[in-house]
């Protein structure tokens, strides 16, 4: 009866098996940024949890210029015919070089790495995290109330419904 009570006593612990294409170490975090404050939010927690996890740190932005609200990739110098891929680059490296300049504390930050994919939001994350084996998606989310979450869900609410890995959502007030 004590030999059964010991083995009650002791833990099980159960681990699932990590295979050599997808060990801790090599599987990043990704977070996806469109340059809002949840975008910062985002990252910012996402920099937290890479440092913590040991893991790397993917920072993808999806290019997407809709057809509703044009004009994000606007030229910003000489050059009215800059191809829309290298200023969306351009703000990709200023917005990490801004968090880095206010957060010097976020270490991940400096040996992240930054992705720009032309696409449709929800499809191209889905399709990066799927591609560099994520082990966590990480996305900022604009608080919003009322019908139009519902009936509008946000692009982190579409991808959180159709990811295969875990998602972390950030909710901002921005």
């Amino acid at each position: 009866m004590e030999q059964q009570n010991a083995q009650l006593r002791d833990p099980v612990i159960l681990q699932p098996e990590i295979t050599d294409s997808a060990k801790p170490a090599e599987t990043p975090v990704l977070v996806a940024v469109d340059f809002s404050p949840a975008s910062v939010a985002a990252l910012t927690w996402a920099c937290n949890y890479a440092k913590t996890a040991g893991a790397r740190l993917e920072i993808l932005h999806v290019i997407h210029d809709p057809g509703d609200s044009p004009g994000a990739y606007r030229p910003d110098g000489e050059d009215p015919l800059e191809p829309i891929a290298d200023i969306a680059k351009r703000k990709l490296e200023r917005f990490v070089a801004d968090l880095t300049a206010t957060h010097p504390d976020l270490q991940a930050l400096g040996q992240a790495r930054p992705l720009c994919v032309e696409g449709l939001p929800v499809a191209t994350i889905l399709e990066i995290a799927e591609a560099h084996q994520a082990r966590l998606l990480v996305l900022g989310n604009r608080r919003r109330n009322g019908i139009s979450r519902f009936m509008h869900p946000s692009t982190a609410q579409q991808v959180a419904g159709r990811a295969k890995v875990p998602v972390t959502i950030i909710n901002s007030e921005g």
